[in-house]
């Protein structure tokens, strides 16, 4: 029997640090190919940029869906790779989120065409969205537009109903369309995103007439708590209690309080790791993810003005595209990711979190390390304590590093198979791409 599992090999070690009852179950039922409930393979949050755009959601490869975005989110979107924003509706009125100021639609489209970005709004704020008229709507602005779409509402929640019911429309007029959606695929997908459109027979019924299907009876919702997590649209949801996210910033913490999180786990690095300096990035405007915060011995590097210039995404970009009295058009410093003149620090997080009602763990993972049965091993019973506390998010600077050990962490508390955890990662995104013989597990 052949299964499929992750590059990393965590989930073949994954089988060893069960007990033998668990061990036989996931055998048992690891014994067809994963099925996923995602419309194409998914690619990791974030195109070109998954620390700054790690909260953007994949329904394919050329439309994403997010909530509302702050001035900064428009910009890393068109840093990312995207080409056009869609927001569903002509917001007037300008919105807040964790203390930040969200722009109506008129300010939107400013910073989207000075970002370099194409920018629609289609729908008046008193229009219904469960509708075939909206359908009509959004597939004309789909099709005015460069991809690949950022497509925007409040809380990802109706544009990502929207959305997916215009490609269940496209699915129903042409045969060969792809993905080809139906209603099975439409609430399956819908499910795993964590939205439930399967509780109001008004959305139900919408999804019928486009799809030109009956009425979905019991289609598959989501199992997440709390039940207001939307409100925190950025996370993705693994299953329950367990969420991922990237770097949070620090208007979060309220919005994650306020909806009943019970814990924040972190796993990056502290501003020392193994007695060496270990701050890890920021993500800064106009500036090239990924390059390193210290040289060869050690010296902070990445943040200094006279390496950032080296590193700069478009130097043609005016002073004003980071903000309208900034004297260089990049940016080297990101306070609200708890950043200072070195990087991200942790101990400014740490310190701020106790302010809130939030339960804070460090437990801190190389961004470069090898994953393993021992990683796992090394916090899987506090992954678990936390887990019981209630509802968790587990961070990092892209959620990568988050993601396998969420998903064990929640496959383990709530006695999912093998089988599930390695559906769960795939369809967060991340790669699946070797065969191992579960027959004869290799001997991690």
């Amino acid at each position: 029997l052949f299964r499929i599992v992750t590059s990393l090999s965590l989930f073949c070690d994954y089988v060893f640090l069960c007990d033998n009852r668990q061990l036989n179950v996931f055998l048992c039922q690891s014994t067809c190919d994963v099925e996923l409930d995602t419309l194409q393979k998914r690619s990791a949050p974030g195109l070109k940029a998954p620390k700054k755009l790690w909260w953007a959601k994949e329904l394919t490869p050329d439309l994403h869906v997010a909530g509302g975005l702050i001035e900064r989110q428009i910009k890393y979107a068109a840093e990312a790779g995207f080409k056009s924003i869609i927001s569903l509706f002509n917001d007037l009125r300008a919105g807040d989120f964790g203390g930040e100021y969200l722009p109506t639609a008129f300010e939107a489209s400013h910073i989207a065409k000075i970002a370099g970005l194409q920018y629609l709004a289609v729908l008046e704020e008193d229009e219904e969205f469960a509708s075939e008229d909206a359908i009509r709507k959004l597939t004309e602005a789909i099709s005015q537009v460069q991809k690949p779409i950022l497509l925007h509402c409040n809380r990802a929640f109706t544009i990502a109903y929207t959305t997916l019911l215009y490609l269940a429309n496209q699915s129903k007029h042409d045969p060969n369309f792809v993905p080809h959606v139906d209603s099975e695929k439409f609430y399956k997908m819908s499910a795993l995103m964590g939205k439930d459109f399967t509780s109001n027979e008004t959305l139900k019924a919408v999804v019928a007439k486009v799809t030109g299907e009956p009425i979905v009876e019991n289609p598959p919702k989501p199992e997440t708590e709390p039940d207001d997590w939307l409100d925190f649209w950025l996370a993705h949801p693994v299953y329950r209690n367990w969420y991922t996210a990237g770097q949070i910033r620090k208007g979060h913490l309220q919005e994650l309080e306020f909806i009943g999180f019970k814990s924040v786990i972190n796993m990056r690095l502290d501003t020392t790791h193994n007695g060496k300096p270990s701050q890890e990035t920021v993500t800064l405007l106009n500036v090239l993810d990924g390059t390193p915060t210290y040289d060869k011995d050690y010296k902070p590097l990445r943040q200094t003005h006279s390496h950032i210039k080296n590193i700069i995404l478009d130097a043609s970009k005016q002073n004003h595209y980071i903000s309208p009295t900034s004297p260089v058009n990049y940016e080297h410093r990101h306070y609200e990711e708890y950043g200072d003149e070195i990087g991200y620090n942790e101990d400014l997080q740490s310190e701020h979190i106790k302010e809130f009602d939030l339960d804070y763990y460090l437990l801190p993972i190389e961004s470069t390390g090898k994953y393993s049965k021992e990683l796992f091993a090394k916090y899987k019973d506090k992954l678990l304590e936390i887990g019981k506390q209630g509802p968790v998010l587990v961070h990092c600077a892209s959620g990568k590093r988050v993601a396998f050990m969420a998903v064990l962490a929640a496959a383990l508390q709530h006695e999912k198979d093998f089988k599930w955890a390695l559906k769960r990662i795939n369809e967060l995104g991340f790669e699946i791409s070797k065969f191992i013989n579960m027959t004869n597990p290799p001997n991690y």
